[in-house]
């Protein structure tokens, strides 16, 4: 028997809504309401009617003390498709959710036990729908969304010297999915890997083998997009 998964939050979950997600804001009969348009060779277009939504949560955070903007990898679990791989928290929407957004909130607090704050934008898919077959043969939809978590939640106040730091947002995996989790920088999931410390203290090279090479580019345009609003001096109300 399947464990059951964490149980919601109490109050259900409470997230603004950036102009840039406000499309997203939608019960799943909408999108799979929805034919998506692909186009081929010589002018011509295939219609598709995705049968199930998946939704991905890109959760960011510069509050380890160098301030580097890490994103939140979870390693999925040996007995799973894709074992041992990298993704980030998400997972098929149910139509019980009461939105999409509300289905993303859903699984990044199953998998990694976080809350969001806000709901920043889509990232990728917008030109070309991210669209998978499952084992059985469903046609899955997934759409990816720049998340902002509370990170209040769960972090704790530590001392770096004289400077005092509010901590990574606390993860808490759902271990029937995944193994491990780790904040990696831009740089080290562009090049596949990264050093951790292993169990003797000493540091060792960690692969960061992703699920599909969708994944890894969804993540690259998600520290794309960050970078261009830092430059462009918008924060995430204005995204």
């Amino acid at each position: 028997m399947a464990p059951l998964p964490r149980p919601l939050p109490q109050g259900g979950f409470t997230f603004s809504i950036s102009p840039s997600a406000t499309h997203l804001n939608h019960p799943i009969s909408h999108f799979l309401s929805t034919p998506l348009k692909f186009e081929g060779s010589a002018s011509t277009s295939t219609h598709i009617r995705p049968q199930a939504i998946a939704g991905g949560a890109l959760v960011f955070s510069q509050s380890a003390p160098d301030a580097t903007d890490r994103i939140l990898l979870l390693q999925r679990a040996p007995h799973d498709s894709m074992p041992l791989r990298w993704e980030i928290p998400g997972g098929a929407c149910d139509p019980e959710d009461e939105s999409f957004l509300h289905g993303v909130a859903r699984e990044m607090w199953e998998e990694a036990g976080l809350l969001p704050r806000r709901m920043v934008c889509q990232v990728g898919g917008q030109e070309k729908p991210q669209v998978f077959l499952t084992r059985s043969g469903k046609v899955v939809m997934k759409i990816s969304v720049e998340v902002e978590v509370d990170e209040g939640f769960g972090a704790e106040e530590e001392t770096d010297g004289n400077v005092k730091w509010k901590g990574l947002p606390k993860v808490v995996m759902d271990p029937n999915e995944h193994v491990r989790f780790v904040w990696a920088t831009e740089e080290e999931c562009r090049a596949g890997v990264m050093m951790v410390e292993g169990e003797g203290g000493e540091m060792e090279e960690l692969k960061l083998n992703f699920t599909h090479k969708e994944q890894r580019e969804t993540i690259l345009e998600g520290f794309q997009i960050r970078r261009r609003r830092a430059l462009e001096g918008k924060d995430v109300e204005d995204a």
